[in-house]
């Protein structure tokens, strides 16, 4: 039986502000109109639902905030579930008929269409969760300090999404793992060399490198990844 503490419940709810947070900053470093920070659209798009999802996962979250109602929430990530699913097809159709889909989520190009239905597993996998009538976040984080599993036990299709949730982890710390050990510290040492002094150095850079890194993409999908088998666990 998982139990979830309000001190753990707002370190997850950090855990997801800062994942939110580093998706906001790409967008509002890309809305300057430097090059060097610019998002194409389906980049963009990416991010927005990485903001929207990680501040939606947080709100289920936070201790004594009162929970949006189920349908609304329900609505909420299936719209980014269907969103994901809609980005996922227009690049396999560009892919497909010769067009080009930069994708800065994983580097040199490889498996650029899996984060797409990635997302959209995850937010069904929201939206299943959300549905359960003895399953239901919102209505027993109300009930803190302790959100213990109901009375139910997780049906064939929350554990075939639990499944899912985990195996996805593990893919994801693998191709971290690979990230790490092929580029290291490639992105921030790149922006700190272009840079002309210390504070140039801390300000101008590269922040933005070091947002838009595999690695860090990789550490941001994991982390919600787990995130999100944890609250399927609930």
């Amino acid at each position: 039986m998982l139990s979830i503490s309000p001190l753990l419940a707002w370190f997850f709810t950090l855990i997801l502000v800062l994942l939110a947070g580093r998706a906001a900053a790409r967008l509002v470093l890309a809305r300057r109109g430097t090059a060097k920070h610019a998002l194409s659209p389906a980049q963009r798009h990416r991010e927005l639902a990485h903001a929207a999802m990680g501040f939606g996962m947080a709100v289920l979250l936070v201790p004594g905030l009162p929970r949006p109602p189920q349908p609304v929430s329900v609505v909420f990530f299936a719209g980014l579930a269907a969103l994901a699913v809609l980005d996922w097809g227009r690049r396999l159709w560009a892919t497909r008929h010769g067009g080009t889909t930069p994708d800065s989520c994983v580097p040199h190009g490889e498996r650029t269409h899996l984060l797409d239905p990635h997302h959209a597993i995850v937010g069904v996998a929201m939206v299943v969760m959300l549905s359960r009538p003895t399953g239901d976040l919102a209505g027993r984080a109300a009930t803190m300090p302790g959100m213990s599993m109901g009375g139910g036990g997780p049906n064939a299709i929350v554990l075939c999404f639990l499944a899912y949730v985990w195996v996805a982890a593990l893919v994801l710390g693998y191709g971290m793992t690979r990230v790490l050990a092929a580029e290291g510290p490639v992105p921030l040492a790149a922006g700190v060399a272009g840079a002309t002094s210390p504070r140039a150095r801390s300000a101008a850079g590269d922040s933005g490198a070091l947002l838009s890194s595999p690695a860090t993409v990789y550490a941001c999908e994991l982390a919600m990844t787990v995130l999100t088998g944890l609250m399927l666990l609930n």
